[in-house]
This record gives C-alpha cells, structure tokens and sequence, in this order.
C-alpha cells in the first residue's frame, strides 16, 4: 500500500529492513551543535552477507535553515562509551570515510543478525541542527549498512526533529531549619546532697539539626543562679562564671554545670564545648548566669556549609554542701537551653 511505500523507500522496496534501528541526536535544539548515537540490529540477511560500511543519511529540512553538515570526514570521529543497556560496540566503527550532501559513511565490519550494535558521533565540528519548526520528513532519512561491493544489506528510513529548546530547569526551594530538643524536662540528683562528695545528675542531652551554613550556638540561663529552697529561703550559689570552669571540693558549697560534646554529627561543621562549660574532671564545671551565657557552638570557619545533622551536647549539674547547709527537700533550679542556626 501506499503508506507502506513510502515507509521503506520506493527505490529500496526489495531491501530488507533493519529488524530495529534508531538514530538519536544529542539535542533537538535548533541551531546547535549536536552528536548523535546510531542503534541497529542487523536483519537475518546480515547472516549471508558481511558489512563493511554503514551510512547515515540526515534528512533534509524543507522549510527554514538546513541541517549543516561538517564535508570533512575525519572530523566525524566516534566512540562506542555510554551505549544503551544491552547494546553492543558496533564492531569495526571509527572515524567517517567519506562525507557527501547529508550522507555521512563510516567502516564497519561483519555484523551478526538479531544483535543491537551501536556508535556515537562527536558534536565537535560535525552536526549542526537547522531551525526549529522547520519539518525534516521521512524521505531522505536513512540508516543503511553496505558491504564492499557496495551493495546494501539492511536499511531503514527515520526522522527526527528540531525544537526551539529540548531543555527543562527544575527548580527547588529548601527552606531553612532549626531543631534544638531536650531528652527529658527534669534532672534530679539520684541522693541527698552530701558534704563528704560531689553529687552529679544524670544529665539530659540536647539534640541540634540545621541546615545553616554557619552551623549553629547554644547558650543557657538559670533562674536562681544557684540550688534555691523556699522552705529554707536558702540558695546553694553557682561558682563564679567569671573563674569558670572550676572543679568543686567536698565540704564547700558549690554548684555548677558541665557541658559534654555526646556526638559531632555528619553535615559539615565541628563542635566545641565553650571553654567556661569544658570540664574533663568530672568534679566541675561552669558558674550559671541570669542572662543567656554560651555553652556551645559548631562551626566551619571559611569552609561553608556548616550544616548539622543532630549533634548531641549532654548537660549535668553538679552539686555539694557543707555541714551547715540549710536542710529543705525542695531546693531546685531551672536552666533554660536555647539555640541558634547561624544562617
């Protein structure tokens, strides 16, 4: 029929076609350089026969600017890299023999039949798309293989497109976080409060997540500057912030806080416990204040982003009396942890 016809070529009736093929440009865009990946499997006439060329031909554009092609063929290189999944190398396959019109002649050696073989060709200096809009038809487009005769083995008709812009931009908006979380709202000592040692809660931890470039500070203020009892109308005073950090002696009242670094999460910035909160000894710690006084910070300084994914600080309070310490079941403190993404 008609349309039969035409798909294969009126002056190629008798050729047997590809069993599939497949030309690809690199870009649709008009006006553009642009490489193309070439994809056949060879027809069962490639078992009698042995393949030493394969052909392109472009279509030719019937309105608007012309396809441009390169007439010098060692322009025309190739490679075999990046091939679809299943595909194989087209064997025999190197840079361009013969360039004429829009039909551009590469060597090949013997094909098998039902195996997809396929090359790229360079976009440097080869293949310029014509303007958009412009139709490129089925007429004139070819695939072809050759042997040496030449006489064709397998050929295929295709076509293609042109476009304006073949390009999509995505765009995406992360907006930006701050989390800062407490384990628990309550820290108690475990026992009395006694003269003859230094007492230490259990301690809470303080989860941070952000995403700030410039990673994040914690600070802390305290409501009584100390351990206050109503009944006894008594505090239990904080040591001096000013001399802090500092370790606490049994017999002398004192009452600190002590800040550990738990975990330095993966997200670019490192953590430091402030020098004031930094103690190792287990017996100490920093002197709280009425205002807000930094514990911690986690930067990366001249290496942004300094984003966190969870560091962890733990927070222990640490007491101790003297004999004359006031007895009351209610002393009691409260600490309040803030924080900050450095965006």
């Amino acid at each position: 029929d008609v349309y039969k016809r035409q798909l294969v070529g009126v002056a190629h009736a008798a050729v047997p076609q590809f069993t599939q093929a497949w030309v690809r440009p690199d870009t649709h865009k008009a006006l553009t350089h642009t490489g193309v990946m070439v994809c056949a499997t060879p027809s069962g006439a490639s078992t009698t026969a042995t393949e030493a060329a394969v052909k392109i031909t472009f279509p030719t554009q019937t309105a608007g600017t012309d396809y441009v092609i390169n007439s010098t063929a060692a322009n025309w290189t190739v490679d075999t890299t990046n091939l679809p999944s299943g595909a194989t190398a087209w064997p025999g396959i190197g840079t361009a023999t013969a360039v004429s019109g829009h039909t551009v002649t590469f060597p090949s050696t013997d094909l098998t039949a039902g195996v997809q073989y396929c090359f790229h060709t360079s976009a440097t200096n080869t293949l310029t798309n014509g303007s958009a809009g412009a139709s490129s038809g089925i007429v004139g487009a070819t695939l072809l293989t050759q042997d040496s005769t030449p006489a064709t083995i397998n050929q295929t008709n295709w076509s293609t497109a042109i476009i304006t812009d073949d390009t999509i931009t995505v765009s995406a908006v992360v907006p930006p976080n701050f989390t800062i979380t407490l384990d628990g709202n309550s820290d108690a000592f475990p026992a009395n409060l006694d003269p003859g040692q230094i007492s230490s809660t259990g301690g809470r931890t303080v989860t941070i997540v952000t995403n700030a470039v410039g990673g994040w500070i914690a600070w802390v203020k305290d409501s009584q500057q100390g351990l206050y009892s109503t009944t006894a109308n008594y505090t239990i005073p904080t040591i001096n912030y000013a001399t802090s950090p500092a370790d606490l002696t049994a017999g002398t009242e004192g009452y600190a806080l002590d800040v550990d670094l738990t975990t330095d999460a993966a997200g670019g910035c490192t953590v430091a416990v402030d020098g004031k909160y930094n103690s190792a000894s287990g017996i100490g710690g920093g002197g709280l204040t009425a205002n807000f006084a930094p514990i911690a910070a986690c930067t990366r300084p001249g290496l942004p982003p300094g984003t966190s994914d969870g560091d962890v600080l733990t927070l222990i309070e640490r007491a101790t009396i003297r004999g004359g310490t006031p007895a009351g079941s209610d002393y009691s403190d409260v600490l309040t942890v803030v924080g900050a993404g450095n965006f």
